[in-house]
């Protein structure tokens, strides 16, 4: 943003000369990324929770850190990263401050702030303004409503719906305009970042100062004292209830005044000590609580009350406006989440409000869309070669778009048409990283687009798995080899089983892994149950000969010898929890399932209808995080190579994909499951996911932080639609209107209505 790729070259030869010459054997994306990168590091930088001071973002927040651009922004000096409590926090240097600010700069100065306050409410950035208690300019605001109530913001935003609404769309205009990113929110004093915020840029000060200046002052000047109003009020109660921010009570004369007032409302529950002298000289009431229970009771009165005002007179209503067209001022803004606007795409409505009461959601998959057709699809003998963007240019809406012949080294993905008749690719091979996620309900074409993008991976001779719980996505094409995994069946894979030539999988590891796949598999066994399953399966490895050293590692550990141990074993509830396992003889059969033929090429359709629910998660767990540690074995891929088919080792496409995914308790992440493995750490190993589901809240932040391309189609209800829309700026209503096949998709820097030509109809 701030410049385009003829300019490049010349942003370049502007930087210092060491940085110069180390990226000028970069190609033109390469450096595109690389500046990109360095520009979110400089906005995100400001997402620490306590200081919003710039100390640093979250490395899983950097949306291309798999990618070589965090490389190649370490090596010239222009990042360095420190570790806090696990956490790796990265931050610009000064020499990549000082290529940074101009260009956010620029990005601030070309801001419509006339088209802002226009379309935001006005009341939003002296809201945001006035909400500021502190020694700087606060730089964050919560992506979504906040958990708790702890800060003064968030009492705001979760007593005023509406109010959250608009300040979301406000930073949500800044963001598309490269002057706000979304990072993970942190805090030095803890140990793991907690939800993703919006982060505004230094500069952030100067970007509210032309917002008020456009506002009548009357309106700001009530907001002002409105909000110092409930800012001193929120403040006492919070001391009176927990004994803290007392520092903030004495240094304040309003605050004084405040708590006066409340200890008169205590008065029948509270002791106040009259001339009691202070060390400090602050006259600040001192008292003592005689009624525990009544105290606590008036000061939840209190709280109800503040909740109804803040309610009354902070009300935001207005009519939906009409969307309008914003100039952003660049492409491929490097973010966590969701990927950036394109150039000259209109803004999305905001979301409509929730009402209180949803239809149920049904998450039963059942495509059917074998009949679907397009009347306006032919097949063309004319070729065309791709140019450098994803898409062809545009051709006459009631021309059908020519056919295209492969660029030598590339890698392109025919999906279907764009609304004015142009050919989509998929080219995985030019995006930060080739993940995708596929979104619909019921009937909406989700199973029938897996089908076609396998089919076409296989077709340029790409190795594809499909891991399919309900037996429906094997494609209709290509060469197929599909794996039916059943009772007493003819295939499996054993999961302890090692592999001289794979020195990660040692004993201990394929132990500590099945185990924990179990564990999160049976989320109630206990950790006694865990580490006496851990102690069998050592012990039967070292009666199998078999132990720490490679040598040993060509016998194999026979299931049926597990299945003794545990089935004998004193604890009855291990038993019961593995007899499906044992019963069904999950990991033994006649004929085990080769990872490298899988990677020989073609579709490999892991079948896995037949195995009960739970058993179909524990397969499917365990055997990705084979394919793990074999593609793991083979060292990463070449940075910086040309040829985008040599990126990829494997294709792997999961259904239910919501299943494989770390789900959260609480405020923390349980148990890290194998998806997010993949998503973060085996792009550099050449893996490519394709993950389906309904509802893009199936996918927590970190895996759609390395997520490059985001398909959405037909929503079942009302619920998913309200789930789906806000995340892809669409309408409901769009989303409840698609046809089989038709959706909105997110790829590279561009936004568009797709719909995806079903196999009947492609010539493979």
């Amino acid at each position: 943003m701030g410049y385009n790729d003829a300019e490049i070259p010349t942003l370049v030869r502007s930087f210092p000369p060491a940085v110069t010459r180390y990226l000028q054997d970069f190609r033109l994306q390469e450096v595109r990324d690389i500046v990109e990168t360095l520009l979110y590091i400089y906005i995100a930088q400001n997402s620490s929770s306590s200081r919003g001071e710039g100390v640093g973002v979250v490395e899983q927040s950097c949306y291309a850190y798999t990618s070589g651009p965090l490389f190649v922004l370490a090596q010239a000096g222009l990042i360095d990263s420190v570790s806090w409590h696990g956490m790796k926090v990265i931050s610009a240097t000064a020499a990549g401050v000082e290529i940074a600010r101009p260009l956010v700069e620029a990005r601030i100065r070309a801001l419509d702030i006339e088209s802002l306050a226009h379309d935001i409410h006005e009341v939003v950035p002296t809201l945001l303004a006035g909400t500021v208690r502190g020694s700087y300019v606060n730089k964050t605001f919560p992506s979504t409503l906040p958990r708790t109530e702890e800060t003064f913001i968030g009492f705001l935003l979760n007593n005023c719906p509406g109010l959250f609404i608009e300040c979301e769309r406000f930073a949500a205009r800044l963001k598309d305009a490269g002057c706000a990113v979304l990072a993970y929110a942190y805090d030095l004093d803890t140990v793991a970042p907690d939800g993703v915020v919006y982060t505004f840029p230094p500069e952030f000060a100067y970007i509210l100062k032309r917002m008020l200046e456009a506002i009548d002052p009357d309106l700001r000047e009530h907001y002002d004292m409105l909000l110092e109003s409930f800012c001193s009020t929120f403040t006492v109660l919070r001391y009176l209830a927990t004994g803290e921010d007392y520092d903030r009570i004495r240094a304040s004369p309003g605050h004084r005044r405040e708590l006066s007032r409340v200890l008169s409302v205590l008065s029948d529950a509270i002791y106040v000590l009259e001339q009691v002298p202070q060390a400090d000289g602050v006259d600040l009431s001192r008292f003592i609580i005689k009624d525990r229970d009544l105290y606590d009771a008036r000061l939840r009165d209190l709280g109800r009350e503040l909740m109804a005002e803040v309610a009354e007179k902070i009300v935001i209503d207005r009519s939906t406006p009409e969307p309008v067209v914003v100039p952003a001022l660049c492409k491929g803004e490097v973010s966590p989440a969701p990927d950036p606007a394109p150039e000259s795409l209109p803004v999305a409505p905001p979301i409509p409000s929730v009402e209180a009461e949803m239809e149920d959601e049904e998450e039963d998959e059942e495509d059917a869309w074998d009949d679907v057709s397009f009347g306006d699809e032919t097949d063309e003998e004319e070729v065309e070669p791709i140019p450098p963007d994803i898409v062809l240019p545009d051709p006459s809406p009631s021309t059908p778009a020519p056919a295209v012949v492969p660029r030598p080294g590339g890698l392109d993905i025919f999906l279907g048409y764009a609304q004015d008749g142009r050919r989509v690719y998929w080219s995985p091979g030019r995006l930060n990283n080739g993940h995708m996620i596929i979104l619909g309900g019921s009937g909406a074409g989700k199973t029938e687009t897996i089908r076609c993008i396998a089919s076409e991976l296989a077709a340029q001779e790409m190795p594809v798995v499909l891991i399919d719980f309900h037996g429906d996505m094997a494609a209709n094409s290509g060469n197929i080899r599909s794996y039916k995994i059943r009772e007493g069946g003819q295939y499996y894979f054993n999961p302890l089983e090692l592999d001289p030539s794979i020195d990660e999988i040692t004993p201990l590891r394929a132990t500590s892994d099945f185990v924990d796949a179990i564990s999160i598999n049976f989320p109630t066994l206990g950790i006694q149950q865990r580490r006496k399953i851990k102690n069998i399966i050592k012990d039967c490895y070292r009666m199998s000969g078999i132990t720490g050293k490679t040598e040993t590692w060509t016998r194999v550990l026979n299931f049926d010898d597990i299945e003794d141990e545990i089935m004998n074993c004193e604890d009855e509830a291990i038993p019961a929890y593995l007899e499906d396992i044992f019963d069904y003889k999950l990991f033994s059969g006649e004929e085990k399932i080769s990872i490298p033929t899988i990677l020989s090429g073609g579709i490999t359709h892991i079948n896995l209808n037949a195995l009960p629910e739970n058993l179909r998660y524990l397969f499917a767990d365990l055997f990705l995080r084979r394919i793990y540690y074999t593609l793991q074995a083979m060292g990463e891929i070449p940075r910086g190579t040309p040829d985008e088919r040599a990126k990829f080792r494997l294709f792997v496409i999961v259904d239910e994909a919501k299943l494989l995914v770390s789900q959260k308790s609480g405020s923390k992440t349980a148990i890290k499951a194998v998806l997010n493995k993949y998503a973060t750490e085996m792009r550099k190993f050449g893996v490519s996911l394709i993950l389906a589901s309904q509802l893009i809240a199936h996918f927590n932040e970190e895996i759609l932080a390395n997520i490059a391309v985001k398909f959405c189609m037909r929503s079942e209800n009302k619920k998913q639609a309200q789930e789906n829309a806000k995340f892809f700026e669409v309408s409901e209503k769009d989303l409840l209107n698609f046809q089989p096949g038709e959706g909105i998709l997110i790829i590279g820097s561009e936004k568009m209505n797709v719909r995806i030509v079903p196999s009947t109809e492609r010539n493979l």
